[in-house]
């Protein structure tokens, strides 16, 4: 039997719970930029300046602006530096190459910041966050702890301005978002196959699901000169939560499209009514060593929740941003190595990409 899953009244394609139901794709919908409107309307993008402090230095320190910066800088100062100081993805690369473990770590470290103290002071607490992934990768893994070695690095809570449009400004609940950032060793392709790969979510460690899946006729695909290509969907969800508290549903609205650089980000907002607000934004940023190495998207985060009625706080916030987070960098990676390739599309494009549900 079809597993059907109500929200606001519209009927929504969903995984159920069964292991033996068959998983089926979603044709896309070639759609323009207005069209979209109906599936993500604009005003849902969250604004920078809802989570951007006002204070130009404390701006420019958050990860969205400061890791940016970071995934394009050199640092060549001084000359007689190793070669594999020189930028973040030229420090990655040599820590690949020495093996996992924290005695390799730990001797980089020292390395580095003897020979090229500039680079050190930028990139060695991000890398010491996100290239260590053991304990992501184990089948014990369920995000709920922050681990020194599940391969996330969160940064600062962010205490959230006063919205002044329409949704944001009609949130009374409006207070902080939280940051986060991982390398995931995929590309766009693989990233947006595990993003649609709704089945398979089902039973990513940590979560509660018990139904997910998209809205028929939602997936929206398109371009246009200003903007470059696009692609929306909207899709729904119910979720346990501890007694006594029973579950929540949302009606999630997903918009990918390109920056002012043409990198793909990627929006998430809801209007469901159990939530006072959940939005966010990823951005995609290539890492490459200098030889051209591609080492991994950079893949930063900015979310925040508040789910009518229950009492949940930064840190149940930030550990369902870990556990969605991580699941999304286990499962690209396993989509990234099951193709086998070069890698694709790293930027300038929102890739072609599957949307999967199951039904029985």
């Amino acid at each position: 039997m079809l597993a059907l899953f109500l929200v606001a009244s519209s009927v929504l394609v969903v995984a159920g719970d069964s292991g033996s139901s068959a998983a089926v794709k979603l044709e896309p919908r070639p759609a323009s930029w207005s069209e979209l409107q109906t599936v993500f309307p604009q005003e849902w993008m969250v604004p920078r300046d809802l989570w951007a402090p006002a204070d130009e230095a404390r701006r420019e320190q958050t990860l969205p602006l400061a890791l940016a910066r970071l995934a394009e800088a050199r640092f060549d100062d001084p000359p007689e530096a190793p070669a594999w100081t020189r930028s973040f993805g030229d420090v990655v690369q040599e820590a690949r190459k020495r093996g996992p473990g924290k005695a390799a770590l730990s001797a980089l470290l020292g390395e580095w910041k003897l020979t090229n103290p500039a680079s050190h002071a930028a990139c060695a607490k991000l890398l010491r966050e996100v290239h260590p992934d053991g304990a992501l990768k184990s089948k014990n893994w369920d995000g709920e702890k922050d681990l020194s070695d599940d391969g996330m690095f969160f940064g600062p809570v962010l205490k959230l301005n006063p919205g002044t449009s329409q949704p944001w400004s009609g949130y009374k609940n409006l207070q902080t978002m939280h940051q986060a950032a991982a390398l995931v060793n995929a590309d766009l392709e693989a990233i947006k196959a595990a993003h649609g790969d709704y089945p398979s979510m089902l039973t990513d460690p940590g979560t509660s699901y018990e139904k997910i899946g998209p809205k028929t006729g939602t997936f929206l695909v398109g371009s246009d000169e200003e903007r470059g290509s696009f692609a929306a969907l909207r899709i729904g969800f119910r979720s346990d939560l501890p007694f006594p508290f029973g579950h929540y549903d949302c009606d999630l609205g997903i918009l990918d499209m390109l920056d002012e650089k043409g990198r793909m980000t990627t929006f998430v907002f809801t209007p469901s009514q159990d939530f006072y607000w959940f939005a966010g934004q990823d951005w995609h940023h290539p890492i490459r060593a200098s030889d051209g190495e591609f080492l991994g998207i950079l893949l930063v985060r900015i979310a925040g929740f508040d789910l009518q009625g229950v009492p949940d706080g930064d840190s149940d916030r930030m550990a369902g941003t870990r556990v969605a987070l991580g699941n999304l960098k286990r499962r690209s990676e396993a989509a990234f190595l099951a193709y086998g390739g070069p890698p694709r599309t790293l930027s300038g494009a929102v890739p072609s990409f599957e949307v999967l549900a199951r039904v029985k």
